[in-house]
């Protein structure tokens, strides 16, 4: 096959190609300029109309592939478990209400912001170890750990616990370092220990709040908020400002006993919800839920708008544990990213 590849550097003597992620080097100087695409005998293939910076393209290639590559793997090690990858809508006419969920709502209907409500749909139907890899869609503002458009992972697991669906996301992360040590931003962090912490203890160790016994106006004024904020609004800011950027730098913390209000779509226990929100390097990273399955129950919750997601609910599901997982983040973490913005081309 012939050479071909884009001119990133002239000498005197020799033009350095640049192709597929590998250099060549020919034996003469080409007539040409750098940021153009010429063949090995010194043809012009694509002439670059731009001032060309072979060193943010060189950086952009190997992030792109070693993303491509993450995902590939992904796929490969949830299919060597015997899941069935699937893929679901993600423009939809009606879609569920999340509390803490900002949706986008475009001229053609509601883009998903999780594939949950369409796999549960599936697991409705009979089958019961399923994953999806695609985008997910959430009116969030833009920084180093959100974006509209982000990359999700989720699957579900029909009779099993969330302490197993946590395993299987350690062990897809050792897999995809591999290695059970990972290296972030200066801290080494043992994937083969996990700890578990209630919400409400985290709450009392690094913020001296008793979540049980608080006031929640004299709270927000504390911290400054405004609005006719709910109580588990209140929670949230304080947990991301004093609680989680401490959680996670030894080893991955799972946080659990969740307040009801935190449910979603998870079941209750005991006052509690029962999601299992995993933290590393002080990044929330995954959602686990042990997933409510009693249609009467999810009907409180939730206004009858995804009539499909309703009859599924009614017809039922077994019991189930499923997890959602920031693939941007996860990406970041191993990669030693400061940020999941970090593919804007």
């Amino acid at each position: 096959m012939s050479v071909f590849g884009r001119i990133v550097k002239l000498t005197q003597k020799s033009t350095l190609l640049w192709h597929a992620g590998e250099y060549h080097k020919l034996n003469f100087k080409s007539k040409h300029k750098i940021g153009d695409i010429i063949d090995i005998n010194d043809n012009l293939l694509t002439e670059c109309e731009t001032v060309y910076n072979h060193s943010k393209d060189e950086i952009l290639f190997k992030l792109f592939k070693s993303r491509f590559e993450y995902l590939e793997k992904i796929r490969i090690f949830f299919k060597d478990m015997d899941f069935l990858e699937v893929s679901t809508p993600k423009l939809k006419d009606s879609i569920i209400d999340e509390t803490n969920i900002s949706i986008m709502k475009t001229g053609y209907g509601y883009l998903t912001p999780s594939p949950e409500v369409e796999i549960k749909k599936l697991l409705s139907l009979g089958f019961d170890k399923l994953f999806e890899l695609c985008y997910a869609y959430r009116d969030d503002y833009k920084d180093k750990l959100h974006k509209k458009e982000f990359l999700i992972l989720e699957w579900y697991r029909a009779l099993s616990k969330p302490k197993e669906i946590i395993d299987d996301l350690m062990n897809l992360i050792k897999y995809l370092n591999s290695n059970s040590l990972l290296y972030y931003s200066g801290s080494k962090i043992n994937l083969n220990i996990i700890d578990y912490a209630e919400y409400n203890e985290l709450f009392l160790r690094y913020a001296d709040i008793d979540i049980n016994d608080v006031d929640i106006e004299a709270l927000k004024d504390e911290f400054n908020l405004e609005g006719n904020l709910k109580k588990q609004d209140v929670f949230d800011y304080v947990f991301a400002l004093k609680i989680e950027k401490k959680l996670g730098f030894n080893n991955p913390i799972v946080v659990y006993n969740f307040p009801k209000n935190a449910a979603a779509l998870s079941k209750i226990k005991n006052n509690n919800a029962q999601r299992f929100e995993t933290y590393i390097a002080g990044i929330e990273l995954a959602n686990c839920y042990e997933e409510e399955t009693d249609y009467k129950e999810i009907e409180k919750r939730f206004k009858n708008t995804d009539k499909l997601f309703f009859e599924a609910m009614k017809k039922g599901i077994p019991p189930t544990s499923g997890i959602a997982v920031g693939v941007d983040r996860l990406i970041m973490l191993l990669e030693n990213l400061d940020s999941i913005i970090y593919l804007n081309i």
